[in-house]
């Protein structure tokens, strides 16, 4: 695409509500607006609160997807109820960094239970930091920063992929709080 019609064409799509890459960077080829990822809804169920949750979510289910997330998605694209999950199959021990991604952001590791098992609070924006989940895990959650504080969401916590029915059992998580 040229520049002239690209612009145009990323102007046309941000008119109409697509959440797109943050036209003032360099955006390299393959990268897909947010609009172009499925979606489902999730819930976060705290003990803290005693609560559910809930977002709409953008899944990163395929290699290509994980990689880019919400890489060059701008902070004003994003709802505080929307999040980014990154599905693992089998479970592994993941480690994400916050290269090319514009936004803040708390992320959830979660186990094969759906229990979170590890938190990070307030990614800065462009770091190359690793950022490990520490155990395996088949799950990442990425939420706007400032929300696991704003709701005391914390390990031992549960998420709940309503449209996927999972997880399956609906056992307690039981890590310390």
């Amino acid at each position: 695409m040229t520049g002239g019609f690209r612009t145009r064409a990323l102007a046309a799509l941000a008119a109409l509500g697509v959440a797109l890459p943050h036209a003032g960077h360099a955006v390299p080829d393959g990268i897909v607006p947010l609009s172009a990822f499925p979606r489902e809804q999730i819930a976060i169920e705290t003990r803290s609160s005693f609560r559910r949750l809930l977002f709409e979510a953008w899944r990163a289910d395929t290699m290509q997807a994980r990689a880019q997330g919400f890489m060059f998605v701008e902070d004003a694209a994003v709802r505080p109820d929307q999040a980014m999950i990154f599905i693992y199959e089998p479970p592994q021990l993941v480690s994400m960094w916050m290269k090319n991604t514009l936004l803040s952001l708390d992320m959830l590791f979660v186990d094969a239970r759906g229990c979170v098992v590890n938190v990070k609070e307030r990614a800065q924006p462009g770091s190359l930091a690793n950022i490990s989940s520490g155990v395996p895990v088949v799950l990442v959650v990425e939420l706007k920063a400032g929300t696991v504080a704003r709701h005391g969401i914390g390990p031992g916590d549960r998420v709940v992929r309503l449209d996927a029915g999972w997880p399956a059992d609906d056992a307690a998580c039981t890590a310390p709080r």
